[in-house]
Parts: structure tokens; C-alpha cells; sequence
């Protein structure tokens, strides 16, 4: 970044702008070093002004939401880190079931809103800790659902500096994949349509998904989520279970004993220590079954 660049971005951006700011304070891994610009706007607007910024002045940006499924490395990250994870962000209620929201609403409150309203169908996403915007760009669900099932529209802002808006059969949505993957775009918000139902029901199907997943995950201790993909036809947990893999530790970081396909920081692991036992998770899996798993978890990196 040039000299300057910290007071423009300071004096236009409608939130709150941080200087060497550890990473590991906003990703749920607890781990990464300093962001040299990290810039959390209040809106999609604020949130398009540094994305249009980064690009114009040829500014390396990452895009991080809540950090709920992301690795960010040890020696930081250069350039601006764009949080879209804010209290602020909106979401309205047109009627019809319809629902348009910002990127940085967090998943839980956009299904508690609904379920305020009688709205039903994230229940099966409301347990994941991420926001819209993360749960659009990597079609993030359950066994029981997913996010692009419940979509109608989705508005970006392409590497191009354009708005758009996309239906869900233009993005390539696939099992925790999407047409965001392999592109620069910024998800800006999006449009869901639900079905109506009795709110006390949906409240009720949000809390007991929260229970099970209390009781199934290691919830209590800093982790990602799902560190791999479900191979075709079986289970990553499984197959790093049967691996011998429960319990292997790397530094500071653990293969949780409660669920095999989750690691878990035990307070002091790196970005480092997780990749490391990442690759050994991976190796001894393809040793035993011969299958090569797909990385869930996104190790964060920049783009200009």
C-alpha cells in the first residue's frame, strides 16, 4: 500500500478501519499474523467503495467474513483484508416470503429473523457459524439443506467494477462449490424466498439443530468447521477415524476426539501447525483408503 492510502480509506469508509491487526483475532481458528488494512464497513455500499478502492489503486484484498472457515497464515496478510461481517447489515422483508439481505448478516440471526416472521427453510443452515455472503460463495449447508436451494437472486460487483444479479442456475452450484470460486466478484446481498410457517415450530427446529450439533461438535474449543469435503459415497470423518487419526496432534493443533473431521486449536497452534496436520490427515487417509480428500477450510490469500 502507498502512503495515503490508510487516510483515504480512513476518511471514506463508513465503519471502522484497523492497522496491524491480528488475524487471529478475527478467524475462529484463533490463528494469523497482522493485516496491514483491515476494513470493516457498515454496508454493501461501504463494502463496494474498498473493493472498487483495492481494485483501482491496484491494492492486493481479501475477502473474510465471520473467519469460520478459513486458515489465515502465520506471516499476515499485505494489503486490505475486507471484513463483510458487521452488526449493521441489513436485511428487509418484502413480502412473499422474500427475503433480501447483505453478505455480512451472520446465518444464525438471518434464520431467527425469519423464524420471527414464520419464515421456514434455514434450519439446517442455522447452526453454521458464517455469514451470507461466505455461505453463498461456498453453497454452505447440512445433509439436511443447503444455501442455494433457498436462493432466488444474488447481487455482486464483478472484478469489472459492474453490479449484477445472478438467479442460483447461472452460479454452478454444487456441493460446497460455486460459480464465486473461480472468480474476483464481491457478493454484495442476497435474495431468498422461504415458505411460511408456524414461528414457535421454526424456533424450535433452530434450537434442537443447535443442540445436536453442541453434542456432535467441539463447539467449546477454537476450530474452523469441517476440515474436508464429504468424499463421494462415504464420510471424511469416517475414513480420518479409521485412519488412526483421532487425537494426532501437530504443535498447538489437535484432531478433535469428538469429531475426527474437525481440528481443534488447543491454544497455541499456528496457521502452520494446521496445514502440517492437515497434510497428515490427507496422507494417512490416501494410504489406508486410497481416497484424497477435498479441502473444505480456505486458506486465505489476496487478489488484485
Amino acid at each position: 500500500m502507498k502512503d495515503g492510502d490508510l487516510k483515504i480509506i480512513t476518511d471514506n469508509l463508513d465503519g471502522s478501519v484497523l492497522v496491524g491487526e491480528p488475524l487471529s483475532n478475527h478467524t475462529t481458528y484463533k490463528v494469523g499474523g497482522k493485516a496491514d488494512c483491515l476494513a470493516c464497513p457498515d454496508s454493501s455500499e461501504g463494502a463496494a467503495w474498498v473493493f472498487e478502492y483495492a481494485r483501482n489503486e491496484s491494492i492486493p484484498l481479501t475477502i473474510l467474513g465471520a473467519g469460520s472457515n478459513v486458515i489465515a497464515p502465520d506471516n499476515g496478510i499485505r494489503g486490505i483484508v475486507l471484513k463483510l461481517q458487521n452488526l449493521s447489515a441489513g436485511m428487509s422483508f418484502p413480502g412473499g416470503g422474500t427475503i433480501v439481505v447483505d453478505a455480512g448478516v451472520t446465518l444464525i440471526d438471518l434464520a431467527r429473523a425469519a423464524a420471527d416472521r414464520g419464515l421456514e427453510g434455514f434450519e439446517p443452515i442455522a447452526g453454521i457459524p458464517g455469514t451470507v455472503g461466505g455461505a453463498v460463495f461456498m453453497n454452505a449447508g447440512t445433509k439436511d439443506g443447503d444455501t442455494a436451494s433457498l436462493l432466488e437472486e444474488v447481487e455482486v460487483l464483478t472484478g469489472g467494477g459492474k453490479k449484477r444479479a445472478f438467479s442460483p442456475g447461472e452460479l454452478s452450484f454444487g456441493y460446497r462449490t460455486s460459480a464465486f470460486q473461480k472468480t474476483d466478484w464481491l457478493i454484495l446481498r442476497a435474495i431468498f424466498r422461504l415458505e411460511e410457517g408456524n414461528p414457535d415450530t421454526i424456533r424450535e427446529g433452530i434450537d434442537s439443530i443447535f443442540v445436536e450439533r453442541q453434542e456432535k461438535f467441539p463447539l467449546d474449543e477454537p476450530n474452523a468447521g469441517s476440515v474436508f469435503k464429504r468424499p463421494p459415497g462415504d464420510y471424511a470423518g469416517r475414513l480420518i477415524e479409521e485412519s488412526g487419526c483421532k487425537g494426532l496432534t501437530v504443535g498447538g493443533a489437535s484432531v478433535s476426539p469428538r469429531h475426527a473431521n474437525f481440528i481443534v486449536n488447543n491454544g497455541n497452534a499456528t496457521a502452520a501447525d494446521i496445514v502440517e496436520l492437515i497434510s497428515m490427515m490427507r496422507r494417512r487417509v490416501y494410504e489406508k483408503f486410497n481416497v484424497y480428500l477435498e479441502l473444505e477450510n480456505e486458506i486465505l490469500d489476496s487478489f488484485i
